[in-house]
């Protein structure tokens, strides 16, 4: 690409723009220069385009900006060219939008200051990956890349509070250290440090031991760029504490990081090894007595072992004869007879029946009709037919249906038309 401004008269400035290549590979540097001309001499240094757009680094190496000089027309023509160097993070089709240089240069006829803003129009960049490192994630693309992996603490049993530091420090060479990617990922405070194929931290569960869990605490990554003659380098140093939260065994597993060389023009892999570490269980703390809640449940204690005393020496001798009256009462009252009964019904005992409810006609109640018939029908079963055991099963059910049907009536009794509660059932039996 080449542009030039500035060619309305043979005495205006002129501004050529020109790109060395159509396309670059990503992360490479696509060269851009601008030249400025005029023909007398520049007072001001003139004010540069900056290029930058997002997903492009733009840096200018040392020595960028130089002084120029041009015979045009049989004069020399003084001026500055700057040289960028523009690296596309990704591929694809990258648009720099139009920009402004501004320049100021002495006339020649009246030597006055003459401002002069120029656009500089729009350009595109194509960033292209190559074929063999398509497949890529992260897109690392490099001359070199070597890391350095150091560990603290973790080789003995840690206690809890210790702490394991990992770090790593990444050189890259043909490249910007921006394209490397965080390696050291931190997790959650609340969680062990996780684990991924891009090569965060984790601690795993084994089947036989209990798992430690380790509270991450990462530095700010420090990233470093070098320019040497015009090729670019840099390193990335990552830092990240964990500090253990729990007794048991934890494994920091291994990261593994895939990048192109473009030198060899094949894929490399760095595998950086992990560690398996173990945490001392904490002796379990024991809660310290509280003398005031001691003091209290002893009082609380001791005023029931005395309330207890005294009801038994003093109010007990005295509800005595009235509990045991109450007792009598029940025991001859129809529904005492009435509930021996039910108790026999469900052991299937029939003579215990028979005496039940001999009992409870001597206190005043006489079976009902649906009872004595299913009696009579249990005795015809049992004694005339020789029944089967289903057969007297089905009619105990039904004994037992009636007797719960005439505890109901047996609830207020009717002498005279007038009703007559009975006594209530015994608490003491």
């Amino acid at each position: 690409m080449c542009f030039v401004a500035g060619m309305v008269s043979a005495q205006d400035p002129q501004i050529e723009i020109v790109a060395e290549q159509e396309e670059v590979i990503v992360g490479q540097p696509y060269i851009l220069r601008v030249k400025v001309l005029v023909p007398t001499f520049m007072p001001k240094p003139p004010v540069f385009p900056t290029f930058e757009v997002p997903g492009l680094i733009v840096r200018l190496p040392e020595r960028s900006t130089s002084p120029v000089s041009e015979r045009i027309e049989g004069e020399t023509w003084a001026g500055v060219q700057r040289t960028y160097r523009i690296y596309p993070m990704q591929a694809g089709v990258t648009e720099i939008p139009e920009q402004q240089l501004s320049i100021v240069y002495k006339d020649t006829q009246t030597n006055e200051d003459v401002p002069l803003s120029v656009p500089v129009p729009a350009t595109t960049i194509t960033a292209i990956v190559p074929e063999g490192a398509s497949d890529l994630d992260p897109l690392i693309l490099a001359n070199g890349l070597s890391i350095e992996q150091t560990w603290q603490g973790g080789e003995e049993e840690l206690a809890v509070g210790d702490a394991v530091v990992r770090s790593l420090d990444i050189t890259i060479s043909g490249t910007s250290a921006l394209f490397i990617p965080p390696l050291l990922e931190s997790a959650s405070s609340e969680e062990p440090p996780a684990s991924s194929a891009e090569g965060a931290e984790t601690e795993t569960e084994t089947e036989t031991e209990s798992a430690a869990t380790f509270a991450p605490y990462p530095e700010d990554a420090v990233v470093t760029e070098i320019m040497e003659r015009g090729v670019m380098s840099g390193a990335r140093t990552e830092t990240v504490s964990y500090i253990a939260q729990s007794g048991g065994t934890a494994v920091f597993p291994d990261i593994t990081l895939q990048w192109y060389n473009l030198v060899s023009e094949e894929i490399e892999e760095i595998t950086l090894p992990g560690l398996t570490v173990t945490v001392a269980q904490p002796p379990k703390e024991r809660t310290p007595i509280d003398p005031r809640a001691a003091i209290k449940w002893v009082l609380v204690f001791v005023l029931a072992v005395v309330v207890a005393w005294v009801a038994y020496r003093f109010v007990y001798p005295i509800a005595r004869p009235r509990l045991q009256r109450l007792q009598e009462r029940y025991a001859a009252s129809p529904i005492a007879a009435h509930r021996l009964a039910e108790k026999k019904a469900a052991a299937k005992d029939l003579n215990g029946l028979f005496f039940a409810l001999e009992q409870r006609s001597v206190r005043g109640v006489a079976p009902g009709e649906d009872l004595e018939t299913a009696i009579t029908a249990l005795g015809r079963t049992l004694y005339r037919e020789s029944g089967s055991n289903g057969s007297s099963s089905h009619q105990w059910q039904i004994i037992q249906r009636s007797l719960r049907k005439e505890r109901r009536a047996l609830i207020f009794r009717h002498h005279a038309g007038t009703a007559t509660k009975l006594p209530p059932l015994n608490p003491f039996v």
